[in-house]
């Protein structure tokens, strides 16, 4: 019985990415630009609008190294590798560390430090839990969140993409930040690697 109901918990999952993908060929080529306020709560449950990421990105190389490792710990939980998570997600922190806030003007460096003082703490679950690989996700998801914040302040120094997967956190959804228009699932690895699609290209100016 058990079985039966994992292959049609599959069968669930894997009809609602199609419907997803047929979505997105649709009329997903539109950009969706809501401006609803973005609340940020501290679960893994916690829906993120776009509202944050609406609006001009700055042309910045100030936060490179940490967006390195935060694409470092994408591409390594869309492979499975939990091990390379973890070290991409002590890298992070050292990122973190080293980030020169001073450069900032008054306001951003207060942003910059309440989004850190958050992001800082899932990167370093990130990196203290090889082997775990569900739990280095939900920190991942929480990430996300915190590093689409983190861009909209100091700037990007390349385009990045918006992604959506649709089914994690039981079916309420998942957000992640790429360089490629190609879906790479951070949030099920080779189980669903191409599951989702991409909401929004972030075109730094």
């Amino acid at each position: 019985m058990k079985r039966i109901f994992l292959s049609l918990a599959v069968v669930v999952m894997l009809t609602a990415c199609g419907n997803d993908r047929s979505q997105q060929s649709a009329g997903q080529t539109e950009m969706n630009h809501d401006a609803d306020e973005h609340e940020h709560e501290g679960t893994a449950s916690t829906t993120m609008s776009n509202a944050s990421m609406d609006g001009p990105i700055r042309k910045s190389d100030k936060a490179a190294a940490i967006l390195d490792s935060y694409l470092a710990i994408k591409n390594a939980l869309a492979s499975d590798n939990s091990a390379e998570a973890a070290t991409s997600g002590e890298a992070m922190v050292k990122a973190f560390a080293s980030f020169d806030r001073a450069s900032l003007d008054a306001k951003r460096q207060s942003d910059y430090d309440e989004i850190v003082e958050d992001a800082r703490e899932h990167a370093e679950h990130i990196g203290e839990n090889s082997g775990k690989i569900d739990h280095q996700r939900e920190h991942f998801d929480l990430l996300s969140k915190d590093m689409m914040e983190l861009v909209s302040v100091v700037g990007s120094d390349r385009t990045l993409y918006l992604d959506h997967c649709p089914m994690y956190n039981d079916n309420k959804g998942a957000d992640w930040l790429s360089v490629s228009e190609r879906i790479e699932n951070p949030y099920y690895g080779s189980k669903m690697l191409t599951c989702g699609s991409m909401k929004n290209e972030i075109v730094p100016q």
